[in-house]
């Protein structure tokens, strides 16, 4: 991959601010992954389905915060994680809300320890641009690609 290829993140609706974190198995190894990108001042575009069909680029993110990747015990200290280090007057997720997120509800069903990485982001609209290559998404939820440039 060329160092002038961009990272583009699949999502399911954004906000002007707004938190991702990702949960995993000890061992495994997502990939692609921004591993040594990601920090703050890190830029990256989401992608989400749109109402014409398929998906679109919609918005251009740039991480404020973030929490390396870490081991946390339990569904409670990756939540403590996050909230300690990412939420703030602005921007928070109650507990409750937490534990009903489907993907954390799927991840608090798998055997722990996990690993556990988090990031805050401020984003902005831009297109949608619609691209091919936006309609199958490696597991990771990350793609990268060279058709965009921020």
């Amino acid at each position: 991959m060329s160092n002038d290829d961009t990272w583009i993140r699949l999502h399911t609706g954004w906000a002007p601010r707004e938190v991702g974190w990702a949960l995993w198995q000890p061992g495994y190894v997502a990939h692609p992954w921004p591993r040594d990108e990601l920090r703050p001042a890190f830029t990256f575009y989401l992608c989400q389905d749109i109402s014409a069909g398929g998906r679109a680029i919609v918005a251009r993110a740039t991480v404020t915060n973030y929490v390396r990747t870490m081991e946390v015990k339990s569904p409670e200290e990756a939540y403590q994680q996050i909230a300690d280090t990412l939420f703030d007057d602005d921007l928070t997720i109650p507990p409750e809300d937490w534990r009903a997120n489907r993907y954390n509800g799927h991840k608090s069903a798998a055997p722990w320890p996990q690993q556990l990485t988090a990031w805050r982001a401020e984003t902005e609209e831009v297109g949608p641009y619609v691209l091919p290559e936006l309609n199958s998404f490696p597991r990771s939820g990350w793609l990268r690609s060279s058709r965009i440039a921020l």
